[in-house]
């Protein structure tokens, strides 16, 4: 092999040999040593978007879930791509990645273990990650499922986009804080309906919202209750936004 040659050959397979080293090195961490859903040992697939590592049945879930959901990978067969190795690594893997989707694990509704039966197993890993009913309410993303949670506020104010999957996570993977507003009070709102109006408030940070409580037929309403908010390391700012609930006729 002459000279040119070979440096060739070195310069094309540094980058495969980088790749490979951070995907392993992220797989002997103890914690991604097993099933994130199930706690399979020696888990050989993973959901490069999720960022968490999975054995074959709980594989098998997440990629009927459709990519948009959940990109299932092999550790060893598939060519991961450059950003989908770094998705995983910016999670860290499965302790911090169960820390956000498995908040709020009811006590009545426990994981599946590695020989629980496919019915349980999918109803679990869609609970978890397709309606996300075990992450801090405030977290929840916006997909299918929840859509009808968030169509009255889009079509009140058409610049109030929902919000992605990415950029929640991206929200989650390190939080600084907890941010407590006391809403209080509105006063001599405007009238959407007639005589009056129905009227909440939502608040936005990041990819995050949360709501609160709607005020029938008053223009002067008093919440006196306090929404809570998480606070990413890289945050953009707290935005408010104030609507009269128009009835529909």
């Amino acid at each position: 092999m002459s000279t040119a040659n070979r440096y060739q050959h070195i310069k094309s397979t540094k980058p495969v040999v980088g790749k490979a080293r951070k995907l392993k090195d992220l797989m002997i961490k103890s914690d991604n040593r097993i099933c994130a859903d199930c706690g399979a040992p020696d888990p050989k697939w993973a959901s490069a978007n999720i960022g968490v590592f999975l054995c074959l049945k709980c594989g098998d879930v997440h990629r009927a879930l459709g990519p948009d959901i959940s990109k299932v990978l092999s550790v060893t067969l598939d060519d991961w791509s450059d950003s989908d190795i770094d998705s995983m690594v910016e999670v860290g893997g499965n302790s911090y990645a169960n820390s956000i989707y498995e908040a709020f694990l009811p006590k009545d509704h426990p994981k599946p273990k590695p020989d629980s039966t496919m019915e349980y197993r999918t109803k679990f890993i869609r609970a978890k990650y397709e309606t996300q009913d075990f992450l801090k309410p405030s977290l929840r993303i916006s997909s299918r499922s929840s859509f009808k949670s968030t169509t009255s506020v889009k079509s009140v104010d058409s610049n109030f986009s929902s919000t992605s999957r990415k950029d929640v996570f991206e929200d989650t993977r390190e939080f600084v804080g907890e941010l407590n507003i006391t809403l209080v009070k509105g006063t001599n709102l405007a009238v959407r309906d007639m005589l009056t109006s129905d009227p909440y408030v939502v608040l936005t940070l990041g990819g995050q919202k949360v709501q609160s409580t709607v005020k029938k037929s008053d223009l002067n309403p008093v919440w006196n209750e306090v929404l809570k908010i998480s606070v990413p390391r890289n945050y953009g700012p707290l935005k408010l936004l104030m609507i009269s609930w128009v009835k529909q006729r």
